[in-house]
């Protein structure tokens, strides 16, 4: 595995992801210009050159805007025109040679602060501030705060959902297998539905499954988030070892929670319901070797601007720590 940020790209956030130990960087493009609608070549390159000037390597683009794939993901008209720049996105990153695109299929996803939570000042250890989900919270909440206004008024079955996806895939994946892009679906956070009249379909194991059954290719698997894998009622450890094992694992946010829906807070990376070295040896034991991401790390005392550099340093070094000790037994075991 290797360990990898996601965050800011400015300099002084490269060289601090590169003084702890780095190798790899999951992003998206914070500066593209979004009127375009798909991730430019000259975007691409200029981000990457920057990104490699900082001693890294970029293995993921994360994240596509959701003005840029909201018609995809509802069925509505112009859907295929963002398919069309979806592949445009998909040859620029071929050319560019970044060979992972993580997206989403819910219409609002966690991110920004976590964006999909019901708290964002829940206390953990030490008074330490995590978000936190309570799916009863949101019971008949309004679409206005839950939904772009693409969506408002709106309603979509688990039926509808599919229908959408599969349309989706049977359209991009030959153009990804073309550009050599792994496509990385990342499950919906929080893994419950439906929120706000809209159905969220990739919340259990069975469904990650037929997604990556529904257009079989090597291009496409999962970004896979332990937190919310961890979210979904379940063996964690079980998922790891089924979805690795098929080589449908091409990055991973070592993320860890209190528990399963319908509510759970976030914690420490030594504080979930998983245990992460656990998690590790399984990842190893299936075969997996990729990114792997610290994510959604508490908020410390010491860091009260949301910049969270010392909760991610603690992390990352907890992080490395466990990938040591997986290297030691494994050149023991040869």
């Amino acid at each position: 595995m290797k360990l990898a940020v996601n965050g800011r790209m400015d300099a002084e956030h490269l060289a601090f992801a590169r003084q702890l130990g780095v190798t790899d960087v999951v992003n998206g493009v914070p500066d593209c210009d979004l009127s375009k609608g798909y991730y430019s070549f000259h975007d691409l390159s200029l981000q990457k050159a920057r990104i490699e000037d900082a001693g890294l390597i970029w293995s993921v683009l994360e994240g596509v805007p959701p003005e840029w794939c909201d018609k995809i993901k509802l069925g509505l008209p112009g859907r295929d025109e963002q398919i069309d720049n979806w592949c445009r996105t998909l040859d620029n990153m071929g050319a560019a040679g970044i060979p992972v695109l993580g997206y989403f299929f819910s219409l609002r996803n966690v991110g920004g602060n976590y964006g999909l939570r019901t708290s964002k000042s829940t206390r953990s250890r030490g008074g330490a501030v995590v978000t936190s989900f309570d799916y009863e919270q949101i019971r008949g909440a309004r679409q206005d705060y839950w939904h772009p206004p693409v969506a408002r008024d709106l309603e979509r079955s688990d039926e509808d959902m599919w229908r959408n996806v599969a349309y989706f895939l049977e359209a991009v994946i030959p153009t990804a297998e073309k550009a050599g892009v792994r496509m990385s679906l990342h499950p919906d956070d929080p893994p419950i539905s439906p929120i706000a009249g809209i159905a969220r379909v990739f919340r259990s194991h069975e469904a990650l499954s037929r997604l990556v059954d529904l257009v079989p290719s090597d291009c496409n698997g999962l970004g896979f988030c332990q937190g919310t894998i961890s979210e979904i009622p379940g063996d964690v450890l079980d998922a790891i070892r089924y979805f690795g094992g098929r080589g449908k694992i091409n990055y991973v946010h070592f993320r860890f929670v209190s528990g399963p829906v319908p509510t759970f807070s976030e914690t420490f990376i030594d504080q979930g319901h998983v245990d992460p070295m656990a998690s590790l040896r399984a990842y190893e034991e299936a075969g997996v070797d990729c990114p792997m991401i610290d994510d959604h790390v508490p908020r410390l005392a010491i860091d009260p601007d949301d910049r969270h550099s010392t909760s991610r340093a603690y992390a990352l070094g907890y992080m490395k720590a466990l990938l040591d000790n997986v290297g030691k037994r494994r050149e023991g075991a040869a």
